[in-house]
């Protein structure tokens, strides 16, 4: 770090970044705006480069400063840490996990229900949010754990990913669909339908446009995109549409027979689900027999 770059510009710089406003930053500081823009100016001076941009939206880092931001935040929960043990303040009553949609049917109610019987003292906070906010909580010692789909590399730094199965992207449909029983079925088959898929810039809608670009589509002609699995289980059980989602999310429906998989698979579509931790951060007794049940009943899911 540069010599005159002190924590006073590292708690300016995060609180800009997280309300993208000098002014809101300044009241969360209780400081005047003409001080922290002072201070950023400092910092920005010190590092040689800018590390926001204004847009319509308000201040946006830049990409050193999205660099500074992740690696900042992971230092700031590191000595909020450290001052948490040093004043004794270690007992944890409290075990916060941050879950993707994927398994917030299967794996992680089963491992809740079961913490909750050997730790009734416990309380358990889950938060069900998108893999960059998680991240982002991650870094900052709000969870202690993450449980998805594998995250991108641009959410994984200072994150340590555990794999514990492996899960397909499945395109389905609901009983009696048209193409339910139609064999070797192509894009090109999918394409003449209505198509829920989820939406751009998450885990699985990446995975599924690396399989439909390596098939020679960009983009299915007529669909819809969300991030709800409420939505679209609700949706195809009411028409004629299919759409793609992890097997998790409709494997109670196709055990019951509502929905079916249809005959359409890929490499591509099979990602890795497991556990998140902020690398070098210890866990508590509670969080790591909570993670440690997690792991038993990956076990018996796969």
């Amino acid at each position: 770090m540069p010599n005159r770059v002190r924590l006073r510009h590292i708690r300016c710089f995060l609180s800009v970044a997280e309300h993208g406003s000098v002014t809101k930053a300044a009241a969360s500081l209780n400081t005047v705006q003409p001080a922290l823009s002072r201070t950023l100016r400092e910092l920005e001076a010190e590092l040689g480069q800018p590390l926001f941009e204004r847009t319509a939206k308000g201040l946006v880092p830049t990409q050193a400063g999205e660099t500074l931001r992740r690696h900042a935040l992971t230092g700031m929960s590191q000595i909020e840490r450290g001052i948490q043990l040093a004043g004794g303040y270690e007992q944890q009553h409290t075990v916060s996990v941050g879950m993707l949609p994927n398994v917030a049917r299967t794996l992680v109610p089963k491992a809740v229900s079961r913490f909750k019987e050997v730790a009734p003292d416990i309380d358990v906070r889950l938060y069900w949010a998108n893999v960059a906010e998680i991240a982002d909580r991650l870094r900052q010692g709000d969870i202690d754990c993450m449980v998805g789909r594998l995250p991108s590399l641009e959410h994984m730094a200072g994150v340590s990913f555990e794999h514990l199965y492996s899960e397909a992207l499945v395109f389905v449909a609901r009983k009696g669909h048209p193409l339910a029983d139609v064999p070797n079925l192509t894009l090109d088959d999918i394409d003449r339908e209505l198509v829920v898929v989820p939406q751009p810039n998450t885990i699985i809608r990446r995975e599924l446009s690396k399989f439909t670009i390596g098939r020679g589509m960009a983009e299915f002609s007529n669909k819809i995109e969300t991030v709800s699995f409420e939505f679209t289980r609700a949706f195809l059980a009411a028409q004629d549409a299919v759409a793609c989602m992890p097997l998790g999310a409709v494997r109670q429906e196709l055990a019951n027979g509502q929905f079916v998989v249809l005959d359409i698979h890929g490499e591509e579509l099979i990602g890795s689900v497991g556990l998140s931790f902020m690398t070098g951060r210890d866990l508590s007794p509670a969080a790591a027999q909570l993670v440690n049940i997690l792991r038993e009943e990956a076990r018996a899911y796969a």
